[in-house]
């Protein structure tokens, strides 16, 4: 297959374990991969309310991911980059691969540490938009805090752990006051970039009023270009650059040879809904890579990919080596 131009690619970290040492590692290997960054969920139990498994908080992973960021930059990214007020830039550099430079990613070649999403109603604004400098000043380089609604399937959630649940209304208005929140002077200079994930109409709204991106999960190529065109339309009539906004991508990906994906996806699949499968990219390389393209050329310019089907080490390996990556030295 000829040369493609791809996305900016990250990978969601493992956070569903008992500790954290599986994200640590997890975010090394995704640099030294040449990965653009790596996200978070922030859920309070595992996706699909499975209370017997384990689940690591959002943010306080993030600030060790954060930490873990900037000592590999100290140890093998070169040196500081001067940074805002002369303070260093110990972002991580992305070393020549997949984040080096081959996406269409808004970025300065600095791997990045983001939520995908972080729901609003959880935090206080205002504590939000100081977590998120801290979280970035740990980390050398201003993170992307992806914002949402939640839906009804979040409600039994809050109520374990004793938060309110709001209706729509409500909960769009807390994602409102918390991007507004992101883009003050709480939230550092240079603050986060926001994204705002949803596909409801209301969501996209606020999408183009108030964001840098907006982000569809599990969206096909056509729907993210529909999306985004809705999105600027919003952007311009609230007196932005409908061109400033851009859009990315989050959804879940298996990668094997024919007859093995096929594999894969069933067993992976057993139990899960049929919306969920279909939502899935699965493939041989070939095949996966084909789809992040047209995601690209639909207008995102970033791809935050949840690998499924197998060990997580190995998975990103294996999309790495798809996409051209060299993980000889690995």
């Amino acid at each position: 297959m000829g040369a493609v131009t791809l996305p900016a690619l990250a990978v969601t970290l493992p956070q569903f374990r008992d500790g954290p040492g599986p994200a640590l590692d997890a975010l090394a290997e995704s640099w030294r991969l040449g990965f653009a960054g790596g996200f978070l969920f922030d859920h309070l139990w595992p996706l699909g309310g499975r209370r017997d498994r384990p689940a690591l908080e959002c943010w306080t992973l993030l600030a060790g991911l954060a930490a873990r960021a900037s000592d590999l930059a100290e140890g093998g990214a070169g040196p500081p980059v001067a940074g805002p007020e002369g303070e260093p830039d110990r972002g991580l550099v992305i070393p020549d691969g997949l984040g080096g430079g081959a996406g269409k990613g808004d970025r300065d070649g600095r791997f990045r540490l983001g939520t995908l999403v972080t729901r609003a109603g959880l935090r206080p604004p205002a504590l939000l938009a100081r977590m998120a400098a801290t979280v970035g000043q740990v980390a050398g380089s201003p993170l992307v805090v992806g914002l949402g609604t939640g839906d009804r399937l979040n409600r039994d959630e809050n109520d374990a752990f004793g938060l309110p649940y709001r209706d729509a209304a409500g909960r769009l208005a807390d994602l409102e006051q918390s991007a507004l929140a992101l883009r003050g002077p709480l939230a550092g200079q240079p603050g986060p970039e926001v994204w705002i994930g949803g596909t409801g109409p209301r969501v996209r709204a606020a999408a183009g009023r108030m964001a840098d991106a907006w982000n569809g999960w599990g969206l096909t190529p056509d729907e993210m270009a529909a999306g985004l065109a809705d999105v600027r339309r919003h952007a311009g009539r609230a007196g932005r650059d409908p061109g400033s906004v851009t859009a990315t991508w989050g959804g879940q990906v298996l990668i094997g040879e024919d007859a093995a994906a096929r594999a894969m996806l069933e067993t992976w699949g057993a139990g899960r809904s049929p919306a969920e499968l279909a939502r899935t990219v699965a493939g041989d390389p070939g095949t996966v890579t084909a789809r992040l393209a047209e995601l690209g050329e639909a207008g995102a310019t970033w791809c935050v990919i949840s690998l499924v089907g197998g060990p997580g080490p190995e998975l990103r390996r294996r999309l790495a080596r798809c996409l051209g990556s060299d993980t000889e030295s690995l």
